[in-house]
């Protein structure tokens, strides 16, 4: 039921994607048409769930009411795209990226990408209910679907391009 309840958030988020690393998205939509028809063949169960899964990435972590220590996430790409969205009702929150020296403001509603591999990351406690939902791709998972990674870097050519496009 939860997959049905986000159905429509997670393709808008996809839909993010494939204007801010379409490679990614192109990637990301082949995994899980690899893993669809895998899920089919091999695992009725599976195939059940994904067929309310609607978004490219392979992964959605629900963080709730917890900080989140600095911590970079290993098990993707560095040139990938985490998406990160907050919701709830609290105040004084911030992601900091100490390598980039930065703490960005995190209020409820908030969309963040970024490479969560590359940049060291966390998020502070705080008073009020406050979920995260990590939308992320494992690199193991496209390694044994045979879905090739992107390997460039998203530069603002390609975002500009694409909205040109649309």
């Amino acid at each position: 039921q939860w997959s049905k309840d986000i159905c429509l958030p997670s393709a808008i988020l996809s839909s993010v994607l494939s204007i801010i690393h379409p490679s990614l998205y192109d990637a990301g939509s082949l995994a899980m048409h690899h893993l669809n028809d895998w899920a089919t063949a091999h695992d009725s169960q599976m195939a059940a769930a994904l067929a309310n899964w609607s978004t490219i990435f392979t992964n959605v972590s629900v963080i709730v009411n917890r900080s989140t220590p600095l911590h970079r996430d290993p098990h993707s790409q560095s040139n990938w795209y985490d998406l990160l969205v907050s919701v709830g009702k609290y105040d004084d929150c911030a992601l900091h990226i100490p390598t980039l020296r930065i703490q960005v403001l995190y209020t409820p509603s908030t969309i963040i990408a970024f490479s969560g591999c590359l940049l060291q990351h966390g998020v502070n406690e705080v008073d009020g209910v406050r979920c995260c939902l990590a939308y992320y791709m494992r690199d193991n998972i496209h390694h044994w679907l045979r879905v090739p990674c992107p390997l460039h870097w998203v530069t603002p050519d390609h975002v500009h391009n694409t909205l040109l496009l649309q």
